[in-house]
């Protein structure tokens, strides 16, 4: 798990002439998540940090993969290969991610809910165990995608009944954007948002730009720091190993495209990926090392 460390500089809050800041955190999308809020008026942040939580609640609940949700509702329709009538949030949202996807040749693809709950992570009590060979062989073969989705107003149809959405990497970003939202509504100009190292500034810290330290993975304290401009997202960090089974480190599994196709990464890399929307943060992503080496070794194997 990404470990992450806001310096928002948090002390002397109640120092003559600091404008107060109101901090909250929560547990969603599998992760925790922070909002913090500069504002005179304490209520006015507490409400709007309200608001921005509520929201966050409904989309995980909405769209969560393996628990009961519209998105679970519609991975089934797909199963049985038999057309869903959707919210148009969620028609938007599938349109948005094949686009994205399609920009990075696949690389990036939520298609494979399947091969993810193989692997464990689609669970409420993460197991570390490794799935069986034959298992893995079986899902390349049925080669799932969410190009495989048709969008008709609100039906989605699929010519792989083998596809699976899972947006849980897609969703932060699209969090971002509606928590920035709800932020400006209430009046808030000044605030850092931080899901699982997904993190967006708004304004600044009493004339400051806000800084954001990334977390060293083997000693205490940040290994560097990054100050974020008005309206800016960042994904920060290095993408340590989330446990180790028989010797060997499980990370999220790879694409076909990869070297080893629905298995582990075998390296560990970041990304620092900048820009005005959560989002659409990913379309810049896809241009950094790790994916331009992905399909290097998808072309040269």
């Amino acid at each position: 798990m990404r470990h992450f460390l806001i310096l928002a500089c948090l002390l002397l809050l109640a120092a003559c002439g600091r404008t107060p800041v109101q901090e909250q955190q929560a547990f969603v999308f599998g992760t925790r998540v922070e909002v913090l809020v500069v504002s005179a008026d304490p209520a006015q942040g507490r409400q709007a940090i309200a608001s921005v939580l509520r929201e966050f609640d409904r989309m995980h609940r909405a769209y969560h993969a393996w628990q009961p949700s519209e998105l679970s509702d519609l991975n089934l329709a797909i199963a049985q290969g038999r057309p869903q009538q959707v919210s148009p949030e969620l028609a938007g949202f599938i349109s948005e991610a094949q686009d994205l996807s399609r920009q990075g040749d696949y690389l990036f693809d939520p298609g494979i809910g399947q091969l993810i709950r193989l692997w464990g992570f689609q669970a409420d009590e993460f197991k570390a165990e490794v799935p069986p060979a034959a298992d893995i062989a079986v899902w390349l073969a049925n080669k799932p995608s969410i190009a495989n989705l048709k969008i008709a107003g609100n039906t989605i149809t699929s010519s792989n009944r083998h596809v699976a959405l899972d947006f849980g990497g897609y969703l932060k970003g699209v969090a971002l954007d509606r928590a920035a939202a709800i932020l400006r509504e209430q009046g808030i100009h000044n605030a850092l948002i931080n899901i699982g190292g997904n993190v967006m500034a708004l304004g600044s810290k009493e004339g400051r730009k806000w800084r954001v330290g990334i977390q060293h993975p083997r000693q205490p304290g940040p290994m560097a720091t990054v100050a974020l401009e008005d309206g800016s997202s960042r994904h920060l960090g290095r993408l340590p190993a989330l446990l180790r089974s028989r010797r060997q480190a499980l990370r999220p599994p790879a694409r076909p495209a990869q070297r080893l196709p629905g298995r582990p990464h075998a390296g560990r890399h970041g990304a620092d990926s900048g820009g005005s929307e959560g989002r659409h943060a990913f379309r810049r992503r896809l241009q950094t090392n790790i994916y331009r080496r992905a399909r290097r070794l998808a072309r040269d194997g």
